[in-house]
């Protein structure tokens, strides 16, 4: 059997590519004495739209939309606007934050009171509750004047605005894209987790790391702590090499793996599969993008966590590119896989299904059951509407990579098995490969929806 979906044909593609009511457009006025700029902050969201909430519904209606923030997370709108409640939703694949390199992984939405200067995840919960910025901060152990301000200026000069900064960016992983579905149990959760973060930070006086860190909750309810990259040039100079390879079987084919270094001095140095260096070169960055040597924007790095990247080619290809700091040489050592990864977690496999240079991205999704006494599970696999169940395991095995462990998927009689290793991981992704198949091809393993869809959606756009 081939993993195949008719994914990315028809109204579904359509569907990836739409962002919330309104235009597109980012009305820009003018700021004068009649004008109020709103900036939109979990960090600084860049294109999250804004819509005035006149009924007060918590909604985005038809014809509420007034504009998309700037790469400062604001928007200057009349002061008869904000004289209303006002929205701002992030959306995912299109949404970035300041607060890391590529986009928001999920869609939301946040709410702030009438005349207010900021939305935040703050705003959103003192709005949604009706209460005050004073009664809020008691239940925060935080400061009013902070979590009703810019808490990211407030940084510079207050621990207290670094405390809050990651209780809300933690706080985005739980609000939902329709605000009327916010699930307070959730938002409670993960306030606990961030403010024991906090603490813990507080006791070894490494509270200046926090904002390398966040505490997301998964849409299992489970909490994790995850890594954050919020400067691609401190990144990149980071490791001491970087292994990346594409997605797509016939570039692999050709390419394998290469490496690339990259220095402070502003330098790099790529080799070819057969460990032959292209020479010296300088580099540089901007935002989310490698700049070319003519100013252009060029390669853009949509998802990135301290040991694992993802960038979209540009230029003849566009395909997707993994990247990582695992030596991928002799010397690898495949991580350990544990049952905790797979029982009771929905992944979202993601790969090419193309045999040649032109990509066939693809999306499978996987329910695993819990182990039995017997150490096999169920797994719910379901594509394009259609479902069917297999076993899995954790099997251990001993090839080329040593003495390690693989997912085993038993597919019926007729298909071939998977044999799945785990490359590296990171914030809700997993670089695997598949030892049956074709051990020379990468694919994903992604434990959230909306990160999948994105991933696929950058992908394909970029083949336009």
């Amino acid at each position: 059997m081939q993993f195949k979906l008719s994914f990315l044909t028809g109204s579904l593609l359509a569907a990836l590519t739409l962002t919330g009511c309104g235009s597109d457009s980012n009305e820009s006025v003018t700021p004068n004495e009649n004008t109020k700029t709103i900036t939109v902050i979990d960090g600084y969201l860049t294109n999250a739209e804004v819509c005035v909430d006149k009924n007060d519904n918590k909604q985005c209606d038809d014809g509420e939309s007034i504009g998309f923030t700037n790469e400062k997370g604001q928007l200057t709108i009349s002061k008869e606007l904000a004289a209303y409640p006002l929205l701002a939703k992030a959306v995912v694949g299109k949404t970035q934050d300041s607060d890391s390199i590529g986009y928001v992984a999920n869609s939301y939405t946040m709410g702030a009171s009438k005349n207010m200067d900021v939305i935040t995840p703050f705003t959103t919960m003192a709005h949604n509750d009706n209460i005050s910025f004073d009664e809020l901060a008691s239940q925060l152990n935080l400061d009013s004047k902070t979590i009703s301000g810019d808490y990211v200026v407030d940084k510079a000069t207050s621990e207290e605005a670094i405390k809050a900064h990651l209780i809300a960016r933690s706080l985005t992983s739980a609000l939902p894209e329709d605000l009327t579905l916010l699930n307070k149990e959730q938002i409670t959760k993960v306030v606990i987790a961030a403010q024991k973060t906090i603490e813990k930070h507080e006791n070894s006086g490494t509270l200046n790391e926090l904002d390398d860190v966040r505490v997301v909750i998964d849409e299992a309810g489970n909490i994790e702590e995850q890594q954050l990259v919020n400067n691609l040039h401190s990144y990149l100079i980071s490791k001491d090499a970087w292994f990346l390879g594409s997605m797509n079987q016939g570039y692999m084919s050709d390419e394998g793996i290469q490496k690339a270094t990259y220095k402070a001095d502003g330098s790099s140095e790529w080799f070819d599969k057969e460990g032959i260096s292209s020479g010296t070169e300088p580099f540089k960055v901007q935002g989310n993008h490698f700049i070319e040597t003519d100013g252009s924007k060029g390669d853009e790095f949509i998802f990135t966590s301290p040991n694992l990247a993802l960038t979209v080619a540009s230029g003849d290809g566009n395909d997707l590119l993994f990247w990582t700091s695992e030596k991928l040489d002799d010397s690898f050592t495949p991580e350990k896989l544990t049952p905790e990864q797979f029982a009771n977690k929905t992944w979202f496999y993601v790969g090419d299904d193309s045999t040649t240079h032109n990509p066939d991205p693809m999306m499978v999704e996987m329910k695993f059951s819990p182990l039995d006494e017997n150490g096999i599970g169920i797994v719910t696999i379901s594509e394009n509407g259609e479902s069917f169940e297999i076993t899995w395991q954790l099997k251990d095995v001993t090839t080329d990579f040593g003495s390690h462990n693989v997912l085993f998927l038993d597919f019926p009689e007729g298909d071939k098995d998977m044999a799945v290793m785990q490359v590296t991981n990171g914030n809700g992704l997993m670089l695997i490969s598949d030892l049956n198949r074709d051990s020379e091809l990468f694919n994903l393993f992604i434990d959230n929806k909306e990160q999948a869809e994105t991933i696929i959606q950058k992908w394909v756009n970029a083949q336009e």
